[in-house]
């Protein structure tokens, strides 16, 4: 709040607009600078140290006074200073940071979409390893669109005026391109139940499918397993760039509106693009559309999967099994 600016429209007041989506970066920043501040201070004991006989809760809350004050002191003459060349900390943030980031758009998207998949495929948890594409822009872009939407009451209304929506906003991507979770994993679930004939298989997907239908692909990805399954890699990687162009396609055409809601990442798949776009049916229909079509890619590789795996069964006799499980 220091480094804050306290005007907002002429009033003396701090402007929700410095607080918002937009400068979760800056928010980051001042978090760790803070942070690491007042455990310098605190480690090299600039406290406040009160006798043993003083209660820990009392004690603790006197210790924190001179880091306090010493870093409020120095956020304070840095918001000044800033002050004094007709800016401050957020804006500077803004302009150098999350200005250049945002101006990337779709790369950002595209990124996203790409390497959330790769990763999950080696084990690593895409959507936590790029959690600064989410948290840092696309979650903010979605936080614009909603404000923009809220401000005019209508998309036209708003375009009509000289707004812009941002295509690219996180809840676009749960909505339309990952159903099920990453690598739109319903519709494998879905591909396993039509075409799988194999019992093991069949299990893990009914197993997997109440989770699926909320967003959460972990029984199905560690259960089939698609993690380092050679198999799965080409339509596990590719499946969301392809939904993700009919998506991009689909909003320059016209047939879907821009996001201006944020429903819960956990929606089923048609009722968060819904929601997400203020009640769009079209929006509806293009999700279980992309869901349809995830559905078919997979088919044929787990009519692959399925072979393979009968293949792999055969090869290995009872005694193999048992000696592999020998220590």
């Amino acid at each position: 709040m220091t480094v804050t600016p306290y005007d907002a429209g002429g009033a003396y007041a701090v402007g929700a607009n410095w607080l918002g989506g937009a400068n979760i970066i800056s928010g980051i920043i001042i978090g760790l600078v803070v942070a690491e501040m007042f455990t310098f201070i605190v480690r090299r004991n600039w406290v406040i140290r009160l006798p043993d006989s003083v209660p820990a809760s009392v004690s603790r809350s006197f210790s924190a006074l001179i880091p306090g004050f010493i870093i409020l002191s120095i956020m304070g003459i840095i918001s000044w200073g800033l002050a004094h060349y007709g800016t401050h900390f957020h804006q500077i943030i803004l302009d150098s940071i999350s200005t250049p980031l945002a101006s990337l758009g779709s790369v950002v998207g595209w990124a996203y979409v790409i390497f959330t998949s790769l990763l999950w495929f080696f084990g690593i948890h895409g959507s936590l390893a790029l959690a600064a594409l989410d948290s840092g822009i696309m979650t903010p872009w979605a936080l614009e669109n909603v404000s923009i939407y809220t401000e005019y009451g209508s998309v036209e209304a708003a375009l009509a005026a000289g707004k812009t929506f941002h295509l690219w906003a996180k809840p676009m991507l749960d909505s339309f391109i990952f159903l099920g979770g990453t690598g739109a994993t319903l519709g494998l679930i879905l591909a396993i139940f039509i075409a799988s004939r194999r019992a093991d298989h069949r299990q893990v997907a009914k197993l997997a499918l109440p989770a699926g239908l909320f967003q959460i692909n972990e029984p199905i990805i560690f259960g089939l397993p698609v993690i380092m399954n050679p198999v799965m890699f080409i339509p596990f990687i590719l499946i969301q760039p392809i939904l993700a162009a009919i998506t991009v396609t689909a909003y320059y055409l016209g047939i879907i509106p821009p996001v201006t809601n944020i429903a819960p990442w956990t929606m089923p798949t048609g009722l968060g693009a819904f929601f997400n776009t203020n009640g769009s049916i079209a929006a509806l229909l293009l999700a279980l559309f992309n869901l349809a079509v995830a559905t078919l890619i997979y088919l044929p590789f787990v009519i692959i999967s399925n072979k393979a795996q009968t293949e792999i069964d055969k090869e290995e006799s009872e005694e193999d099994i048992a000696n592999a499980l020998k220590f």
